[in-house]
């Protein structure tokens, strides 16, 4: 039985005379070596992962036994310039946001004295702030009472601004709900920021009352804080 098998053509190689017989006149000014297909890598050996003939390639870094005896301090040297970069990049951040947070409570402040609206305002504003900045957090009536009992509790931006914004937000959520009296309130702030306390540290100091074991006056957080 006989069976109708379909021949591939065959495939001639680029240099093959018939090849070249076929192209026209002006391609046949050009060498030989220009039609061929240029392999920068033998056959059957795949491009790594991710790489292409775009991709940027650098030396790897030397040995550090190879390097100057002085590097280690230039490597301390710049890491402490880095981390001091870091540190005040972070403070700077976290000043812009809470003299943001403040001037936010600030206008829900004045707005509810002048026009007596209840919590239903701040409801339909935390949604009407979310649709309009979709990828910002923070804006929740939760927080939103915080931001308007925040600039309730400092009523003076100045003094925000040049000491209690050194705390995180989280700090001052602590002291807004554990701490009515305002005296005991900058108290804690000061000594937070004084003795580098966590949030957590905080919220415990509070309350074991350990402004009372300190043997302290409340300090005077306008003199205190460093500008």
């Amino acid at each position: 039985m006989q069976q109708n098998l379909r021949r591939r053509p065959q495939q001639l190689p680029t240099n093959h005379p018939a090849i070249f017989a076929a192209l026209p006149p002006i391609w046949l000014s050009l060498p030989r070596d220009a039609l061929q297909r240029p392999s920068c890598r033998p056959r059957g050996v795949r491009k790594p992962d991710g790489m292409n003939d775009k991709t940027p390639r650098f030396e790897s870094a030397p040995a550090r036994t190879s390097l100057p005896a002085w590097y280690p301090d230039l490597l301390d040297s710049v890491s402490e310039d880095v981390a001091t970069g870091h540190r005040r990049a972070v403070t700077a951040a976290n000043q812009e946001m809470l003299m943001s947070y403040w001037s936010i409570g600030h206008k829900i402040l004045d707005r509810q004295h002048e026009e007596g609206w209840g919590s239903k305002v701040i409801d339909r504003l935390s949604t009407d702030l979310k649709a309009r900045f979709p990828g910002a957090t923070g804006y929740s009536p939760r927080n939103l009472k915080y931001m308007r009992a925040f600039a309730a509790a400092w009523p003076d931006p100045a003094f925000v601004q040049r000491g209690i914004a050194q705390l995180p937000w989280r700090h001052h959520v602590a002291l807004l709900e554990k701490l009515h009296d305002p005296e005991h309130r900058l108290w804690y702030a000061a000594a937070a920021v004084e003795r580098g306390w966590s949030r957590d540290i905080l919220a415990l100091h509070i309350e074991g009352r350990f402004h009372e074991r300190a043997g302290k006056a409340v300090t005077n957080f306008a003199t205190a804080m460093p500008p």
